[in-house]
Formats: structure tokens, sequence, C-alpha cells
């Protein structure tokens, strides 16, 4: 998953370190005016946003959620009293951290909020044999651990968080290269085609396809059996 968030404080910038250092995909900027241009033209889950932005920066959580309605907001406020955090979530954010908690915890909230938009209770996907951690980014077929690089465990996860959903090149693009460094949109014809040797071993079960000319699709057997059903 990618995450954008805005490094507008220490706090914000400890919160962003600790993400990196669990790999977690990172949209980062440290100029608040540019949070609604990425929310707009870049692909995250998550915005995570210091809540001295919103009162103090003139940033508004309904103009926000226009810009993106389906995107979580999580806010994150030094000692936040409770009627701040129930005006905040009244407002628009899907959760409110309070940053002199160890970071850690900021870490798995942060988690939690994004995966669940995505209809996941749990940090697990699992079709078939194919089971994938989000917590620690490793994926498993057959109890077995495959073994991917960085960039094939993002297209996997990415992929298979979209069961059956056409994904294009150019969303795969802003998802695994956050609109920065961007290679060929080829180079996933590639990667592709290393995921599918790793698939291999499903027997059919899971599978992604190759859609001409648009992009591609993960195939998974349980969820063609839930469609048909």
């Amino acid at each position: 998953m990618r995450y954008l968030i805005a490094e507008t404080n220490w706090t914000m910038m400890t919160l962003a370190a600790e993400l990196a250092a669990n790999g977690t995909l990172m949209t980062r900027t440290d100029r608040p005016e540019d949070v609604e241009h990425f929310m707009r033209h870049g692909e995250a889950d998550l915005l995570v946003l210091a809540a001295d932005q919103i009162a103090n920066r003139g940033m508004s959580l309904a103009a926000l959620r226009r810009i993106s309605p389906d995107m979580p907001i999580a806010l994150v406020a030094d000692k936040p009293q409770s009627e701040q955090i129930a005006a905040w979530l009244d407002a628009g954010a899907d959760c409110v951290i309070d940053a002199t908690r160890p970071p850690e915890e900021a870490v798995v909230t942060l988690q939690a909020v994004a995966r669940r938009r995505l209809g996941l209770s749990r940090p697990q996907i699992v079709h078939g044999p194919l089971r994938i951690d989000l917590l620690t980014r490793k994926a498993y077929m057959l109890t077995c651990p495959l073994k991917l690089s960085p960039k094939l465990y993002e297209l996997l996860e990415y992929l298979a968080l979209r069961p059956g959903q056409l994904v294009t090149r150019a969303e795969l693009l802003s998802h695994i290269y956050g609109l920065e460094n961007e290679p060929d949109a080829r180079v996933f014809d590639v990667y592709i085609c290393n995921l599918r040797s790793c698939l291999q071993a499903s027997a059919g079960a899971v599978d992604i396809d190759t859609v001409r000319g648009s992009g591609f699709r993960f195939a998974a057997s349980d969820v063609a059996a839930a469609v048909a059903a």
C-alpha cells in the first residue's frame, strides 16, 4: 500500500521514518499546499496529515473529501482532547492518532485504517493457496515463502487486493513508483512474467491475466466461484 504523508513537523518526519523502515510505500511532501495536487494526480491508499494543518493552514477536511471521497484520512495530533477528536471525525477524518503514543502503535493503526478501506479486517490476503501477509510484507504459496523483490511484492499485493479488477499500467506506475523515477510502462510485462512463474505452483488457482492494450487482472478461482454462486 502507499501512503501520502505531509512531513510538516518533527513528529510527522519521525512517523514517516518509522513507516519507511517498515517498507511502506510513501509519497512524501513537506509542502502542505502540495497535498491536494498529490491527491488529484497520485495513487494513495491513505492520507496522513498533522491536525494543526487543518487548524492553522486553511485546509478543510470537507475539501479534501471532495477531492478524493474514498481515500481515508488520518490526523496526527499532540494530546488531542475528546471534543477535538469528535469534531475531526465528524468533519471527515477516519482516525485521530495521539502523537505522544509510541510510533509503532501509530504504524499499526494506519495499517488497519488503510486495509479496511479495501475490505480487509485482518492483515492478510488469502486466495486459495496464496497468502500475503501485509504486516511482514511476505507472500506464501502452499505455506512456502515466495522469493519476491520489493517491486514484485508491491505488484502482487496491489493486484491481489483487487481480484477480478482491471488494473492499468498507469495505475501501477503511480502506485509503485509514486510519480518519481518512473520507468517505461512496459517494465510491468517483465514483472508480470516473473510473478506468473512464482504462481505456477497454485495449479491455476491464482494467475494474472494480461488484457491486451489495457493492463492486467488478478484471477483467483475462489473469487470466480463466489461470483458464479
